[in-house]
């Protein structure tokens, strides 16, 4: 990624000589064992699987093949059936393999774990599945099954594989030439001038044989290994450049995605999610004391425009989130622009109408607090205050325990209305930018590529009742891909008032210590409203 240190790869280690790569072709036949979000591979769900509350946390790996680590608990008086089921965007729902078991964690109750193989790069659906005395339910949680690391191969290993392989070769030569030589010659007796010219021509051809073997496995790895690279994904995907024109007195930003990922005449096709095809949010750097969650409209194949909000001057860091239509991949674009101050005169006769869904809030940095074992309170313009309520400290890969409790100005729980068809949508940034996210109330995952999936179980089902099946789905009724409404999916506003309190729950889990910034947004009283709280992480 360009602009500033996002997803850095992993160490990719030293480059192999030819022959330590031919070895490890022979010795390694199932491929080395060894993500839209930057630096936040594992997916977390919460919401109800039929008629189940369950919370479902997915650790990806991080190459491919490579398992998925998942684990599942549901709220449920009776013993409950968890099975999982990977299905390929790539491949027909019915050559998807038989459902794996959950097997139930020894001391617990109804809560369950299993792992599944991720073959192949590209979009996975992993499919929850629940069975109970109250019923069955299932739900596709999306996945991407890409390599974000490439193991490297210590240097100890490679001098001790090339020691086997030496001797493979020469004790294989060696075989050759002997049974060549003798195997016809009487025992105790000497072999003639004529079988020792047999011997040598064994010999020969048994060395031809190996060079053949050692030159066409060194061109197989390294195409083998060429395409690992062209999956590998590191961090932020495509590449993304922004710019800002003076549209009149409107501040413009023009963007350019996939220039570099893609050929010149190539036109990004996109799923729209929450009815946007893209999710665009500007972080101030340095003090993060002004962010924006805005939608950019398409003017070219790969080019977008957005109008700038009223945001002051600076150096911003830009995610955009979005999910590519052919295959339900889910990627998140980063770089940095930089947005001029805005013009004193009033924005009349403006060219590019802002989106009624984007939001922007800009905040004095000693009003963002931090803590662990206290409530911490945010006060909101509008006189409201959020809440995140006290937590154990952070660490990384343990519950983030974002759960927040919404106020209005009267000190009554807020009547919190649909963002975007959720009942918040919040993001997470560590300072030093290495990690991004967006959440949901339901997860972390692209709600398209969910929509994605969920169509194509229905109309690899036989359900066509719509064109693209998602009219047949329950609650789905009269919708479609372009049109879809996500608080009628799985995860519809689960949590707006609870014991008297307006609620907001986020399933999340750091995935690496360090200082982070989280923006809490939700909508009432017609305004989408933004909180900023800070969070330090353990290891």
């Amino acid at each position: 990624m360009a602009g500033f240190a996002v997803g850095r790869l992993d160490e990719k280690g030293e480059t192999m000589n030819r022959l330590t790569r031919w070895l490890i072709a022979i010795l390694i036949f199932a491929p080395f064992a060894a993500h839209a979000h930057v630096g936040s591979p594992d997916v977390f769900f919460e919401g109800n699987v039929g008629p189940y509350p369950a919370h479902i946390t997915i650790r990806m790996p991080t190459v491919v093949p490579g398992r998925a680590e998942i684990s599942v608990h549901v709220d449920a008086d009776q013993p409950v059936e968890v099975s999982f089921l990977p299905v390929f965007s790539q491949t027909a729902v019915s050559n998807a393999p038989p459902p794996d078991a959950g097997v139930p964690i020894l001391g617990e109750t109804n809560y369950y774990s299993g792992e599944l193989w991720l073959m192949t790069f590209g979009a996975y659906s992993i499919q929850v599945q629940i069975h109970g005395a109250a019923g069955s339910g299932s739900i596709e949680i999306p996945v991407n099954s890409l390599a974000t690391s490439q193991l490297p191969l210590p240097g100890y290993l490679g001098k001790i594989l090339i020691a086997l392989a030496l001797v493979l070769v020469i004790g294989g030569i060696a075989v050759i030439v002997g049974a060549a030589r003798e195997a016809t010659v009487e025992p105790g007796a000497t072999p003639t001038p004529r079988d020792r010219r047999k011997g040598w021509i064994a010999g020969s051809v048994t060395t031809l044989v190996f060079v053949v073997m050692i030159v066409g496995g060194n061109a197989w790895w390294k195409s083998e290994e060429k395409d690992f690279r062209k999956h590998l994904r590191g961090g932020a995907y495509p590449d993304i450049t922004g710019k800002v024109r003076m549209d009149g007195p409107q501040r413009v930003l023009d963007l350019a995605i996939g220039n570099k990922a893609f050929e010149p005449d190539y036109s990004l096709s996109l799923l729209p999610d929450h009815g946007k095809l893209l999710h665009f949010f500007l972080i101030r750097e340095d003090d993060e004391d002004a962010f924006a969650h805005i939608h950019p409209v398409r003017t070219g194949g790969k080019t977008f425009a957005v109008a700038v909000p009223p945001l002051p001057a600076g150096r911003y860091r830009m995610f955009c989130d979005l999910t590519f239509e052919r295959t339900g991949l889910s990627f998140t674009a980063a770089d940095t622009v930089e947005i001029p101050a805005a013009p004193e005169t009033t924005a009349t006769n403006i060219t590019l109408a802002p989106d009624p869904d984007d939001s922007w809030a800009v905040y004095p940095a000693a009003s963002v607090k931090q803590g662990n074992g206290t409530n911490l309170i945010y006060n909101l313009p509008s006189g409201g205050r959020v809440v995140w309520r006290a937590h154990p400290p952070l660490r990384v890969h343990q519950d983030a325990g974002l759960q927040f409790e919404i106020w209005d100005a009267d000190g009554h729980a807020a009547s919190l209305e649909p963002y975007m068809g959720m009942v918040s949508h919040a993001a997470v940034l560590r300072r030093d930018g290495s990690v991004f996210a967006h959440l949901h109330p339901s997860g972390n995952f692209s709600m398209a590529a969910q929509g994605f999936f969920q169509a194509k179980m229905n109309r690899e089902s036989g359900d066509k009742t719509s064109g693209d099946g998602m009219a047949g789905m329950p609650g789905m009724e009269g919708m479609n891909m372009a049109g879809m409404d996500h608080s009628k999916m799985h995860h519809a506003m689960p949590h707006l008032t609870k014991d008297g309190v307006a609620l907001i729950s986020l399933p999340y889990e750091f995935p690496s210590a360090g200082d982070y910034r989280v923006w809490v947004q939700f909508k009432t009283g017609g305004q989408v409203q933004t909180a900023v709280f800070d969070a330090s992480v353990a290891p």
